[in-house]
């Protein structure tokens, strides 16, 4: 009898702890993460075909067009200070004032050239992160409307490349080297992006 007692009891314990970890079995299955959701989108292509960005380009270009314009007129001026230059007697007290208003404007119009072109630097680089940050805020918000859990850049390549150098560097940062045209959200991204504010 108190082997029978004892059998039962074994039995229940056991049966209780099957139990215990098929419920811990089913609880750890339903923590496990998804397989997650994963999309492309080509950045350079974002960035390049955005309406913003073909805008801030036509105005960078009036803005080149009338520097050249300018450095133009001040070169011609040089080039007219050099003839008159070259029509004076070398060492003379004119030539010497004419050689100082030549080598005033030149050296003035080298720094004019060399602050534009760092001008021109800061604002593509101002203008470019900002951009590469609105698209960002908005690559976040259709991966959440579309319930995607990873993005990820795909480029693409310039083939052939202009050197060596250039394709070993292009191979080494390209990171998606396939994926399916139903996983690309580069023109709904650069749609958003046309319409952000």
């Amino acid at each position: 009898m108190k082997l029978n007692k004892l059998l039962v009891v074994g039995f229940v314990t056991a049966v209780i702890a099957i139990s215990f970890g098929y419920r811990q079995g089913i609880a750890a299955g339903e923590k496990q993460i998804a397989p997650s959701k994963v999309a492309v989108i080509d950045v350079t292509k974002v960035l390049q075909n955005s309406k913003k960005h073909k805008q801030w380009q036509e105005k960078m270009s009036k803005n080149e067009e009338q520097m050249k314009a300018e450095f133009e007129k001040a070169k011609k001026e040089l080039e007219v200070l050099q003839a008159n230059l070259n029509l004076l007697t070398s060492g003379s007290k004119d030539y010497v004032n004419a050689m100082g208003e030549f080598l005033d404007k030149k050296a003035l119009l080298e720094a004019k050239d060399k602050f534009y072109q760092e001008k021109v630097n800061m604002e593509m680089q101002q203008w470019t992160e900002s951009l590469y940050v609105k698209m960002l805020d908005i690559t976040a918000k259709v991966a959440q409307k579309n319930g995607i859990d990873i993005v990820l850049a795909q480029e693409q390549l310039d083939l052939p490349s202009q050197s060596l150098r250039d394709f070993m560097l292009n191979m080494r940062t390209k990171k998606v080297l396939y994926c399916s045209t139903q996983l690309d959200i580069t023109d709904e991204v650069l749609v958003l992006l046309d319409e952000a504010q």
